[in-house]
Parts: structure tokens; sequence; C-alpha cells
């Protein structure tokens, strides 16, 4: 009996801790279309922060451009983002999209790497005076 009272206990008390914590939608909550664009260019910025830029800088923190470009400011991203968290479903969903487009734009650059690779490959394994055709050509 005392161990069927525990286990009630427990389990009640497990279903207690589920949050079910819904915010209210805050006043200037950024539009779901333009939070995906911002979460999508955020993670393009911080994937990006290791490489060196045009001007040889490298380890560059990106996410005030992001901020910048949307005319928002981290606190205002923080609120929202706060808010599309508690609405599970909606935020899977807009994660989802994200996981498309930097699939899309993996796809695209492996596909363009790949293509110069096969075209380097080519080059190198024409003839040499074949080599000096394609350079009287393009010369």
């Amino acid at each position: 009996m005392k161990r069927q009272v525990l286990v009630i206990l427990a389990f009640l008390l497990i279903i207690s801790c589920e949050s079910k914590v819904n915010y209210e939608k805050p006043e200037n909550l950024i539009p779901r279309d333009t939070m995906i664009d911002l979460i999508y260019e955020m993670h393009l910025a911080v994937g990006t922060s290791n490489l060196r830029n045009k001007n040889s800088e490298k380890d560059r923190n990106y996410m005030s451009l992001v901020y910048e470009k949307y005319g928002i400011d981290s606190t205002r991203f923080a609120i929202s983002n706060i808010y599309y968290t508690s609405q599970a479903v909606e935020y899977e969903e807009m994660f989802e999209e994200i996981e498309r487009r930097l699939e899309a734009l993996h796809e695209k650059y492996e596909n363009e790497r790949d293509s110069a690779i096969n075209a380097s490959k080519r080059r190198d394994r024409m003839p040499a005076d074949s080599l000096k055709r394609i350079e009287e050509i393009e010369y």
C-alpha cells in the first residue's frame, strides 16, 4: 500500500512539473517570417565568425550586423525568441524551415565546389597541345 502511494505521488509530481507556460504576445514581436530570416542569418553569422574576411580579420562577431540589417536590438530579439519558444510547435516549424534553407545553401556550395574540382581535373588530364590551344583562345 505504501509503495502504491509513493508511485502515485511520483506520477503526480512528474505531471505537475510539465511546463505549460504560454507567454503573452509581446507588443513589439518580430513577425514569424522575419524571425525565420533573422535566425537563419544568425546561424550564418556564427558559422562564418572563424573565417577570414576580405580585410583578413578573423574571429569577428557579425551578430551586430544582423541586428542592424533588421533594425532590431538584442533585447527585442530575446523577447520575441522567448515568446516563440513558448509556442513549441510553431518554433519547431520555424527551425525546420531554417534547417531546409541551410541544407539548400550547403548543397549549392558543395555542388559548386565539386564542379570546380571536376573542371580542374579535366584540365589536368588534357594533352599539352590542347592546353596551348585553350590558352591561345583565352588570350
